[in-house]
């Protein structure tokens, strides 16, 4: 315990202590959350690749390396 006691830094540990229990919710929901995205988007690809829609390892999806035209540029003549 220390000596003295400081009002402003008590004050100060309570709000800090607040901020973390009503944040702590939205953490885990938002993990939660992600986790079930993450989860549901995995099972529709992997039945993708079942019904050979998409080629095995997940590569039927562009990522930003492929090349592709930008958008509202002109068709070549």
């Amino acid at each position: 315990m220390p000596a003295e006691n400081d009002p402003f830094k008590e004050a100060q540990a309570y709000n800090y202590s607040i901020y973390l229990m009503v944040g702590m919710p939205y953490l885990l929901l938002g993990i939660v959350g992600f986790k079930v995205y993450r989860g549901l988007k995995q099972k529709a690809l992997a039945e993708q690749e079942s019904a050979g829609l998409v080629p095995a390892g997940g590569q039927g999806e562009r990522s930003c390396s492929d090349p592709s035209p930008v958008e509202g540029s002109l068709p070549a003549p």
